[in-house]
């Protein structure tokens, strides 16, 4: 088992981040909790926007770990970090799952292994990891003329940043078809996918009136 010590308000907002980008009705129906030798992250998406809200690095976290979590299990984890007010133990059974606990409350969340449970295809993350990395690369070309879905938009207004530092999105546009990357605050990146303006403009539920 691998365990090492987190910020438990760290914590919560990156859970609570997380769970911002895993929607009800989500044909993806779980995020991803990451360790690795560099960073300790979340992933989450729909595949129409993705959110990796990140812990940074954490010093005592020496292992490679990749945990997935349910939208309760994310509210869960969330309502622990909140409520502790304090460092968290988290715990990386060998067999999988989570186990997270308060370092001076005595409170504890247990989260088996999801992956007997949950059923769709996880090419989904390499795909997420490969787009954010391919983004962050890539030179900005910026349109003229911009379409998206306020919908998509509106998650990213429910971000938490850290005490002291600005909500406000920073974004990276390489075209009018391609995602958006997306930075807000220090510990969060994100990608939003725009509406294609000539598939939208032919759609009879939208019509062309929607576009300059």
């Amino acid at each position: 088992m691998h365990n090492f010590i987190v910020e438990g308000e760290e914590f919560a907002r990156a859970t609570y981040n997380a769970l911002a980008f895993t929607p009800a009705r989500s044909p993806v129906p779980a995020a991803m909790f990451y360790v690795s030798d560099t960073e300790v992250f979340f992933l989450a998406t729909d595949t129409y926007a993705v959110g990796r809200p990140t812990l940074g690095e954490v010093p005592d976290a020496k292992c490679e770990a990749a945990v997935e979590l349910t939208r309760a299990d994310l509210a869960n984890l969330d309502k622990l970090g909140r409520t502790c007010k304090g460092e968290l133990r988290v715990a990386i059974p060998d067999g999988g799952g989570l186990v997270v606990s308060g370092v001076q409350a005595n409170m504890r969340e247990v989260i088996p292994s999801r992956v007997e449970s949950l059923s769709y295809d996880r090419k989904v993350w390499e795909l997420c990891h490969s787009l954010l990395n391919h983004l962050d690369r890539k030179e900005a070309n910026i349109p003229e003329l911009l379409a998206l879905d306020p919908g998509l938009l509106s998650r990213f207004g429910k971000i938490k940043t850290p005490r002291g530092t600005s909500p406000m999105l920073d974004m990276k546009i390489s075209s009018d078809k391609d995602p958006i990357l997306v930075k807000c605050g220090p510990n969060f990146r994100g990608a939003l996918m725009p509406v294609d303006r000539e598939v939208a403009g032919n759609a009879a539920a939208r019509g062309g009136d929607f576009l300059w």
